[in-house]
């Protein structure tokens, strides 16, 4: 797999809520997840048949590749959806050994759709590189603004010395709390990775979260 990055003209130019359509996610042999904005751009950033364990569409279809004529890689047909228990699995172990590569922290979800909504949606926050129409949501000792990307909230919030008075919500709605995890101790106060743990939705608020 290449990991070609993705672009602000293929990537992320669409709403939050229903975006993508045709977009998919890429379980890779070494239980990796990578986000594609579409069937194109996955299949010319995959190299062999094997590669992918898994390839998942936002309904949870699971599809392999296989090859066409001119050995050209080509997506094959659904075989089912995609089984709960091993994807939360896979999805919790890929976070677990690169947790600096994944700092949004969600709420486990307890079943497949809240499970796969999920995935989509961090993986497109993770990687973003434009604006959406949906901002983010930042607010410092009482003043929000709204920065366009993950990486605009980082740099906002790795100016702070202390992130206690920061409230985060995401533009699908999911608030978080922002915590600092310094790498050594002699290190500045504002050094050091910006994990963003999920907060329990409000009583009355809808629960669309995983």
């Amino acid at each position: 797999m290449k990991r070609t990055p993705l672009n602000k003209e293929t990537a992320h130019d669409t709403e939050p809520a229903g975006a993508g359509p045709e977009d998919y996610v890429v379980v890779d042999e070494l239980g990796d997840f990578t986000y594609y904005p579409s069937k194109t751009a996955m299949l010319e950033d995959l190299e062999y048949v094997d590669e992918a364990a898994s390839i998942l569409d936002r309904a949870g279809n699971n599809f392999h590749l296989t090859l066409e004529e001119g050995r050209k890689l080509r997506l094959g047909s659904s075989f089912g959806r995609v089984e709960f228990t091993w994807l939360r699995q896979t999805w919790i172990n890929d976070r677990r050994r690169e947790p600096q590569a994944h700092r949004l922290l969600r709420l486990y979800p307890t079943t497949l759709d809240a499970l796969l909504a999920g995935i989509f949606e961090t993986l497109t926050l993770e990687f973003a590189s434009s604006a959406t129409s949906s901002p983010w949501v930042l607010g410092v000792a009482g003043k929000v603004t709204h920065p366009a990307t993950l990486r605009d909230v980082d740099g906002v919030l790795a100016r702070l010395d202390h992130l206690e008075r920061v409230t985060v919500r995401d533009p699908f709605g999911h608030d978080y709390r922002p915590i600092r995890h310094a790498t050594h101790r002699l290190h500045a106060p504002g050094a050091g990775a910006i994990y963003y743990v999920e907060i329990e939705p409000h009583a009355g608020k809808a629960d669309h979260r995983p």
